[in-house]
């Protein structure tokens, strides 16, 4: 593959303003700041839930995992929502889901299969996804 001295794109680019070719450019964007999670993340929440028991993980991680999606799930539906503790929440979540997701890269050697890492990859973009 040749190259053609262009920019080169290799994913999703998203909330990005690329100018290319000009000399002056003036650019602006507004990211509204949310302020009470939408129902994305209550719904990416409850898909966690409900995907929990066919993600492989130990008892104590599953327990924790559990409590800590029933917490975000109260905390969203607060009337004011601590979107720092939200985030803490779902970060404790996405610790413990990501080497499973990782696992489709490391095959058998984890004991885990392609499904239980895709589904954890699932989980862990829809989560992503929802963040406030």
């Amino acid at each position: 593959m040749t190259s053609t001295g262009g920019p080169q794109f290799h994913g999703d680019i998203h909330g990005s303003q690329i100018a290319i070719g000009n000399h002056d450019v003036f650019q602006r964007q507004y990211v509204a700041a949310q302020s009470k999670p939408d129902e994305g993340l209550t719904a990416a929440v409850r898909a966690l839930l409900t995907a929990l028991e066919h993600l492989g993980l130990h008892a104590e991680e599953e327990v924790g995992v559990r409590q800590d999606a029933e917490a975000a799930l109260e905390e969203a539906a607060q009337q004011e929502p601590d979107v720092g503790r939200l985030r803490r929440l779902l970060g404790r979540i996405q610790a413990v889901l990501v080497p499973i997701a990782a696992g489709a890269a490391a095959g058998t050697a984890t004991g885990l299969t392609n499904e239980t890492a895709q589904l954890a990859q699932t989980v862990l973009t829809d989560l992503q996804h929802a963040l406030p």
